[in-house]
């Protein structure tokens, strides 16, 4: 399983995502749906002498969620980034992290920015929040 597949299939447990499909680099045009998404970082944080190195792989998480002048629904929208934001805080303070395979241990997972609205129609919006997987590489 290479990382974003083992990404999805971690964020797939979060308890606060509604019955809807997760895709990769995908994300339909209609509520509800989620995306999870690569960001194109250098990787390396950190090189060691003995040729393991701390890297970073950071993603997107998003979605398409009902939007309008309705106060309650987009509240509820930005609840769920909070939820979400909280729930990743509390997994990487109990150590639970996705598995990348051999030869690479995850150290940390981190929100990077609060969930926001990033574009929106009439009708629906894609809301999103950007993640950090710290890991150590043989």
């Amino acid at each position: 399983m290479n990382m974003i597949e083992s990404i999805r299939a971690y964020l797939c447990t979060c308890p606060f995502l509604k019955d809807a499909a997760l895709r990769v680099d995908y994300l339909g045009a209609a509520p509800t749906e989620y995306v999870v998404e690569s960001v194109p970082t250098s990787g390396i944080v950190k090189q060691y002498a003995d040729g393991g190195s701390l890297r970073e792989y950071l993603f997107v998480f998003g979605s398409r969620e009902y939007y309008g002048q309705d106060v309650i629904q987009n509240l509820e929208n930005s609840g769920f980034y909070e939820e979400f934001a909280a729930w990743i805080e509390e997994q990487d303070d109990k150590g639970n992290y996705p598995d990348f395979g051999k030869g690479k241990t995850v150290q940390k997972i981190e929100v990077t920015t609060s969930g926001y609205l990033f574009d929106a129609t009439e009708n629906n919006a894609r809301y999103q929040i950007q993640c950090r997987i710290l890991y150590y590489q043989d």
